[in-house]
């Protein structure tokens, strides 16, 4: 294979073999091919040790990032509808809980205030940024934000917690790499081997580890039960510009006389109006915020704790969401990774695709694909083959 997979996995068949990753535990599935759907029951006890091991790679990550520090900030927390971005959040705040660190300010990408940040840390405190895959130039204000926070905190020890990183502009990159490699002690965590060789060639002066995905720290509340009636095959398609699989337009009858619920994820009833109230408590602080820049004797404590317990119930309610869709689901079929990953934590049987550039196929083949329950597809009509094979083993 051109490796030794340090996770121990046959990659995927579809796939190329990946440029290993360090510091990945051995996989304790057996070695088998991921490629074609397996008939085994969800939530194998394989596949919660294989999380494990994976949690506690990411620790051992965190803590050399981190260092000894006990408090952290945490900058650009999501505030819209991503449930992958929620998911992410919910890993953080879990990974963070297990590592004993204390969170003492919290602000999206635009209630941010490093007065504000600087008041409620103290020195010798971390300040982490939010990870996902927004670094580079296709989501430019989260990466405009993060370069903002580098500028403004020289002083402390800053971590960006894993992303992916995708520049399309050689210049912008180039100034990324001159504004965030002038900060003396700064951490990226990059979460795929692909964003690993795109760094090194784009980001040179920058200090880069391996960290897997922050979400797999989530919990389900309650994994959906394997005795209730499973109806659907639900599909969760992009239709941003990360979309390229073709994957929204397909139609209710793409798998014959199986229903097929397609969607993209985001809160629906009562849960949108749980969703809507917090949103607003969150404008409300950043509207204070603003007024805050202006008028620095204005108070900051109680008004940024409201701020963070609004956008906690904001991707909270984003979470909840995306797991009752699962709820009727006999299979899913996504072209969004943290459908991919959530797929996995809940043990449901799933055909992943790629996004526009390389996103969810880095990943998988560097260690998503190791969970029993996870298909990869190259195209949609192996999709819609891998998807019947699934249907029919119900």
């Amino acid at each position: 294979m051109g490796c030794s997979n340090p996770l121990g996995v046959v990659p995927p068949r579809s796939l190329a073999a990946p440029k290993c990753p360090p510091n990945l535990p051995r996989l304790i599935l057996a070695t088998r091919s991921l490629h074609r759907p397996q008939k085994e029951p969800p939530i194998l006890s394989a596949d919660i040790e294989y999380l494990d091991s994976l949690r506690a790679s990411v620790i051992d990550a965190l803590k050399v990032a981190i260092g000894t520090s006990r408090e952290v900030a945490i900058v650009d927390a999501p505030n819209q509808r991503n449930v992958g971005d929620s998911l992410i959040w919910a890993g953080e705040l879990a990974f963070l809980a297990r590592m004993g660190l204390r969170i003492k300010y919290v602000a999206d990408l635009w209630s941010y205030d490093p007065r504000a940040l600087r008041r409620a840390l103290p020195e010798g405190g971390v300040v982490l940024l939010h990870g996902g895959g927004n670094f580079g130039d296709l989501w430019i204000g989260h990466q405009l934000i993060r370069e903002e926070v580098i500028r403004d905190l020289p002083d402390y020890r800053i971590v960006q917690l894993p992303q992916s990183i995708y520049f399309k502009d050689e210049a912008r990159a180039a100034a990324a790499d001159k504004v965030m490699g002038a900060h003396p002690d700064l951490h990226i965590l990059i979460r795929d081997s692909l964003s690993m060789e795109r760094a090194e060639k784009q980001l040179p002066s920058l200090d880069v580890r391996f960290c897997a995905d922050m979400a797999l720290g989530w919990d389900p509340p309650q994994r959906p039960s394997s005795s209730a009636e499973k109806t659907d095959v639900v599909v969760i398609a992009r239709e941003d510009m990360e979309a390229s699989s073709g994957l929204a337009e397909i139609g209710p009858l793409w798998l014959d006389g199986t229903p097929v619920h397609v969607t993209d994820w985001y809160p629906r009833g009562a849960m949108a109006v749980q969703w809507r109230l917090a949103r607003g408590g969150s404008l409300a602080c950043r509207t204070y915020v603003k007024i805050r820049r202006r008028v620095p004797a204005l108070p900051a404590g109680a008004p940024d704790r409201v701020g963070g317990w609004a956008l906690d119930n904001v991707n909270r309610v984003n979470v909840a969401g995306a797991v009752k869709l699962y709820g009727s689901a006999r299979a899913v079929v996504t072209d969004r990774l943290h459908a991919h990953v959530l797929s996995a934590l809940l043990g449901v049987p799933h055909v992943a695709l790629d996004n526009s550039y390389g996103k969810v196929s880095g990943i998988y083949r560097d260690y998503t694909g190791g969970f029993s329950t996870a298909h990869y597809a190259r195209s949609l009509p192996e999709a819609q083959s891998l998807a019947r094979e699934l249907v029919a083993q119900k």
